[in-house]
């Protein structure tokens, strides 16, 4: 490792490795962690530590404001990162409490709604304690080296993914989750496609006030087929609302997201103050899945994909122009 590396504590060799733009990460411990199989839409704890890795150093303060059952906690711990997650169910928060637990590295589990995380009313009850971890405030707002999630695929966790046997239908079988929540602030459960998308979006626009300059962002996301049989480019408009910011993008009418840069002045008449600083997408990394099953879909009649890759989607803060 290189004293002038100030990204990472890795070496040039290692450095070169992670940026290949597609990686297989299939992890041997998923199907054993029982604690966490209620939660019906998670991410290995591997695929999260290669990402810590290489956009932070040991002792990094990260964030996951979507954090499920807790893998990018778990990762942290294991890497000697002070990880922050962000959870809106009560059941899956509890889950990821109990994971979390007596770790040599501390980890902290926050039940609430994302949306506020920019907020500095959002952080004050829990301040002192993670001052005390090592995690420093500026306005009330806690500053992070690192934001690392995977937020709701819109509704692909209520679609039935046809007659067959599938992952769905095995888990409703055995009473085990098949949706995140019925709470209406559930993003998943926000039936019109540009309002979750917009909502997505705002969520990353608070996350971008609680991430340090010229640090990142990484958004694990998915395309996803609806049950009329379209294609949504869910990844990419998301991407496309992340960097444009709010109140700077729109959807065209066939539904999918165009960001519309606009010039350096505010739109005339907006009362929304212009961010001082913005993401900006630097590319992504595909994740593929080798073990996943696959699922017998549109036989005989009908292509239709089996989705076994996810996009990491990567951005960085940067001041605004």
């Amino acid at each position: 490792m290189k004293r002038d590396n100030a990204l990472n504590d890795l070496s040039g060799k290692e450095w070169i490795k992670f940026t290949r733009t597609w990686f297989v990460c299939d992890s041997p411990r998923y199907y054993r962690n029982k604690p966490t199989e209620l939660h019906p839409a998670r991410y290995p704890e591997e695929m999260v530590a290669e990402f810590l890795r290489f956009f932070t150093k040991r002792g990094a303060a990260v964030l996951d404001p979507f954090v499920g059952s807790g893998a990018t906690l778990i990762a942290c711990a294991e890497n000697e990162r002070v990880g922050v997650g962000i959870e809106l169910s009560t059941r899956y928060a509890r889950v990821a409490r109990g994971r979390t637990r007596n770790l040599l590295f501390p980890q902290a589990v926050l039940e609430g709604d994302a949306r506020y995380i920019g907020k500095a009313g959002f952080w004050r009850e829990e301040r002192q304690a993670m001052e005390a971890a090592g995690i420093a405030f500026s306005r009330g707002l806690p500053q992070f080296d690192f934001a690392i999630t995977s937020p709701p695929y819109w509704r692909m966790l209520r679609t039935s993914r046809g007659g067959v046997f599938s992952k769905h239908k095995q888990r409703a079988a055995k009473g085990l989750d098949t949706a995140y929540s019925d709470d209406p602030k559930d993003l998943g459960n926000v039936k019109d496609y540009r309002g979750f998308i917009e909502g997505l979006g705002r969520v990353f626009d608070q996350v971008r006030r609680v991430v340090r300059e010229g640090k990142y962002l990484v958004v694990v996301a998915q395309n996803l087929r609806d049950p009329e049989g379209r294609v949504r480019m869910l990844a990419w408009d998301l991407a496309r609302r992340i960097e444009a910011g709010r109140g700077r993008s729109k959807l065209l009418p066939n539904g999918d997201l165009a960001s519309r840069i606009e010039g350096a002045s505010a739109t005339r008449g907006s009362r929304t103050p212009r961010p001082t600083a913005r993401w900006l997408f630097q590319g992504e990394r595909v994740w593929c899945q080798n073990t996943k099953p696959l699922g017998i879909w549109g036989y005989p009649k009908v292509f239709v994909p089996n989705y076994h890759h996810h996009y990491c989607l990567i951005f960085r803060k940067v001041e605004n122009e």
